[in-house]
């Protein structure tokens, strides 16, 4: 009989506040951030976690975050290269894109939204459209890492920098570099441009921050002093942007905007590669080092972040105002303040808003977030505030120890600077008490006090109530490595790198500060002495043995009530780290560095099985109770489930994304908790789920095979040292779906081969009572072939679409634009989804449709039919948009405000203060145009 296994389920994060950069939203009151697998969103003023945004089978961790300039989307990047776009009115998956072979470093949207722009560890660069959800293309250059993208929508360009040296300068339209610009002697850590698209500025390992200027996105002074642009960009990705430069304040356009036609074609020189980013200068930070610039939203303050704890202040003089053959860009950029943080700053950007640009965000290396304000009465003088800060949710460094209470409903995780005590209901942080670096912890009993043993050599006792400590004591010489309690609870035994284990016993003795009050102790009752330092203990659940791990790769057994010698186990090559006996105490399972996992019997000390276990040293083991099931914890970041009397790994459990260090079994065992060097502190639950051993590897096989389809190792072709490529990426998921619509097209063809055999019968047999009737394909659940086949495919994710469409091979081809012909005529079926996948496959199999006399009349029905729909969609636009603009001329024309006027959303505190008079003139106005415009309505009503 096959024994079944009930499967462990991760179920609950906490104690992650950030791994990945930072944003605010819209309203400048939520940060945004990746935290492991999942993006949390965080209220600054309340200090706590609003949202989480996450799927379930997701183990990738969240490398990169950006918002849309309007807040309506987040797009999170991935480290296996996936990129997720949400919405954030409801926080729910829009879209999911695959193209990168490594984790996305850098994103950016357009101004409109519907363009994203990323680029990865895999040296490239992918343009993405969020309306179809399909990558537009992908472009190569770089030889290193993508550390920044941005936009130029004014000129459509695209800049990129790369730990190689070098900023490109691409063109979108032709999807080529246009511009290389080297010098930098040290990998270039981040770029960024002015939101007037005139400044283009770099840091790089060094204290100087170098600028370029961009003459293509200059414009003329109205004094007529300054550089001459030398021709007018091109219409920006996003048209329906307005350029600021163009327009007067009163609304109507620049005269020079005009004046550019007027022109003799000789003046209109092309600007040449060299001349599209001019150097302008540098200015020189205090910092030995310079890791990200960043530009506020109104262009009135340069942010400079060092490697260490300074962030620079520089206020920006505009150009407008100066001449600008007689300034430089130290006199453009002047040194204002200098901001202090608690810790190495690692990321950090300002308010997404022009209302919140004196808003800003700093990720911290030591998993906190710090928000500042930049007072605006004060612009002048740079001076700041802290408006909130996020670091109780989490530890600085890595979780080394957890303990939970004897009721599971506390638990105590140690680190180097604290200790913290978390409510495992609302998983909030209860207490917080700063201590040595602590490694080994437990509840005293009674769960009102947490003994510690830290890393100097001390143990020391805090109480709960008063979140203060009660006892501090030097126990050993060296770290304290482990510290247990007495199965009799009227105690604990530690063991240090001094080679001594000392039994303590608890005791009240009168405060110091109270002598009523009692506070609780610890005593010394006996020493024992052994060969090596101690690195683990453990208590039989009889009270019977003691086993004790040493440095020498051995673990000795002792007798619980006279200390003697028992046992030695032998047979590690390397130090024992942890070691566990089972609630009957009959085995013992050591767990070493040198990988390996052995069981032993503890009567005769007898090794049942080793093996190997993990590929990094193993931290932890711990049976779950009453069984001989165990836990294992390793440094290679997994966590495993195993069967200890028929020696069978169950289950991997890939979760977190550094080393484990730590876990706390339930007293039940339905649950287990882990800490981690991520910082993160995971709660997995026991489910109903059975496991499946087999099917389980047979998965494991296929991800293994999966992550070869798009391996950075293999040989470079010549098609991959092109500049421009597809944005698609081929995964087990486009092959998968690629083979459904194969299967869907052979069911389609095997049942209308017998729906027309069917109508043969009828139309040939007199007697039609004699045929039986027609049994339709059950699969096809009553739809006909066409639509069965148009279902199946509209299924497939579109950003999946094209790569799934490669797999299928040409055999099918005729059947497929015959059922594309079919459709097209029918007016429920979307045209642009059926050009699309046409066009996709026509370009895929050119070379054989080419020269295929059958597919003639078929794409020449399809082109035709295709250009009659397309010619339909057109006429419905046009009528939707002349309704439209009708409706809009009758809003403008009955109400007091005009249709869709962004001044009225953006400027709703200020209507109440504008003056009288222009409010009269306004209405004197809308009545002399008022008769205009109902003569122009009659029009068109006619």
């Amino acid at each position: 009989m096959v024994k079944a296994y009930l499967k462990f389920v991760q179920d609950k994060v906490f104690g992650l506040i950030s791994t990945s950069n930072s944003i605010l939203d819209g309203s400048g009151k939520l940060a945004i951030t990746g935290c492991g697998e999942r993006i949390s969103i965080w209220d600054l003023r309340k200090q706590v976690l609003n949202q989480s945004l996450y799927e379930e089978d997701i183990k990738a961790e969240v490398t990169n975050v950006c918002l849309s300039k309007d807040g309506a989307l987040l797009a999170s990047g991935y480290s296996d290269g996936s990129i997720r776009i949400w919405s954030m009115s409801d926080y729910q998956l829009q879209a999911v894109f695959n193209g990168h072979r490594g984790s996305v470093t850098t994103m950016t949207f357009n101004r409109l939204g519907n363009i994203l722009v990323s680029g990865s560890k895999d040296t490239e660069v992918i343009v993405w459209d969020i309306i179809t959800e399909s990558g537009l293309f992908r472009l190569r250059g770089h030889r290193d890492q993508i550390t920044s993208v941005k936009l130029l929508e004014r000129s459509n360009h695209l800049i990129t920098s790369s730990k190689d040296g070098f900023i490109k300068i691409w063109d979108t339209e032709t999807q080529h570099c246009i511009q290389t610009i080297v010098g930098h002697r040290n990998p270039i850590w981040g770029i960024d441009v002015n939101p007037d698209e005139t400044r283009l500025c770099s840091c790089t390992s060094d204290n100087q921050i170098r600028f370029w200027r961009i003459p293509s996105n200059e414009r003329q002074r109205e004094d007529g002093s300054g550089i001459e642009p030398k021709f007018i960009v091109n219409t920006p990705i996003n048209s329906a942007v307005i350029i600021p430069d163009e327009i007067n304040e009163d609304g109507s356009k620049k005269e020079n905007s005009n004046n550019s036609n007027n022109n003799d074609i000789d003046d209109l020189e092309i600007i040449s590669e060299e001349e599209f980013a001019k150097y302008y200068g540098s200015i020189t930070v205090k910092a030995e080092s310079v890791s990200g610039v960043r530009f506020d939203p109104t262009n009135k303050i340069l942010a400079v972040q060092s490697t260490g704890k300074f962030v620079d202040l520089f206020k920006i003089t505009h150009y407008d105002t100066m001449k600008l053959e007689e300034i430089s860009i130290v006199e453009e950029m002047r040194h204002r303040q200098t901001i202090k943080t608690s810790s190495k700053v690692r990321f950090f950007s300002f308010g997404n808003d022009i209302k919140h640009w004196n808003k800003f965000v700093i990720t911290l290396a030591g998993n906190s977030l710090e928000a500042y304000e930049i007072k605006e009465k004060e612009q002048g003088g740079g001076a700041f505030e802290v408006s909130s800060t996020l670091d109780q949710a989490g530890h600085r460094s890595d979780i080394r120890s957890l303990s939970l209470s004897s009721n599971d409903q506390m638990l105590v995780s140690t680190s180097s600077e604290s200790v913290k005590v978390w409510n495992m209901k609302s998983l909030s942080c209860i207490r917080s008490i700063a201590c040595d670096y602590g490694l080994c912890t437990v509840f005293a009993p009674g769960n009102l006090h947490v003994i510690v043993g830290t890393k100097t050599g001390t143990i020391e006792v805090f109480e709960l109530a008063s979140a203060a400590r009660v006892a501090s004591i030097k126990a050993h010489e060296g770290s304290v490595w482990s510290l247990v309690l007495t199965p009799d609870l009227r105690g604990v035994t530690s063991g240090g790198a001094d080679k001594l284990v000392k039994f303590w016993d608890f005791e009240l003795i009168a405060s110091q500060e109270n002598s009523k009050h009692k506070v609780l102790n610890l005593s010394l009752t006996k020493t024992l002495k052994v060969e090596s330092d101690v690195l683990a203990l453990k208590y039989s659940a009889d009270n019977k043995f003691l086993a004790v791990s040493l440095l020498d790769n051995t673990v000795k057994i002792f007798y619980t009530d006279t200390v003697k010698f028992h046992l030695s186990l032998y047979g590690h090559k390397l130090p024992v780290m942890c070691l566990d006996i089972s609630d009957d105490s009959t085995l013992i399972i050591t767990g070493s560095a040198d990988k390996n996992i052995k069981i032993w019997g503890l009567d005769y000390g007898d090794c049942h099985k080793s093996f190997f276990a993990h590929d990094d040293s193993i931290m932890q083991v711990s049976f779950i109770p009453s069984t001989h099931h165990f836990i294992s914890a390793s440094k290679d970041k997994r966590i495993k489930y195993w069967d200890a009397d028929k020696f069978e790994h169950i289950q991997t459990i890939e979760a977190h994304h550094g080393e484990v260090w730590s876990l706390a079994m339930g007293s039940v065992g339905d649950f287990f908790i882990s800490g981690s060097h991520d910082r993160s502190i995971r709660i997995f639950n026991q489910t109903e789920t059975p496991i499946f051993v087999e099917s389980d590897r047979q998965r494991e096989m296929e991800q293994t095979w999966e992550a070869t389809l798009e391996d950075d190792t293999r040989m470079r072709t010549k098609e991959m040292l092109e500049e421009n490529a597809a944005a698609g990426k081929q995964t087990l998921e486009t092959i998968m779906a690629g083979e459904d619509i194969l299967d869907a097209i052979e069911l389609c063809v095997q049942e209308k081969f017998k729906i027309d055999e069917y109508e043969k019968l009828l139309k040939t047999t007199k007697n039609q009572d004699e045929i039986p009737l027609y049994q339709p394909n059950i699969i096809m659940l009553g739809l006909s072939p066409s639509e069965y086949l148009w279902n199946r495919i509209n299924r497939i994710r579109p950003s999946d679409l094209e790569e799934a469409l490669r797999v299928l091979p040409f055999s099918v081809m005729r059947t497929l634009f015959e059922y594309f012909n079919l459709w097209v005529d029918q007016s429920g079926k979307s045209v642009e989804f059926i050009f699309k996948c046409s066009f996709f496959l026509i370009q895929t199999h050119q070379n054989q449709l080419s020269v295929s006399t059958e597919f003639i009349p078929i794409l020449q029905h399809l082109n035709t039919s295709i250009k009659n729909r397309l010619q339909k969609e057109r006429f419905t636009l046009g009528f939707n948009r002349s309704a439209l603009s009708f409706v809009k001329r009758e809003i403008e024309i009955n109400q007091q405000y005009k249709f869709f006027d962004s001044d009225l959303y953006l400027n709703k505190n200020n209507k109440n203060n504008k003056d009288k008079d222009s409010n009269n003139n306004k209405k004197d106005n809308k009545k002399d145009n008022k008769k205009d415009n109902e003569k122009s309505l009659k029009r068109n009503r006619k």
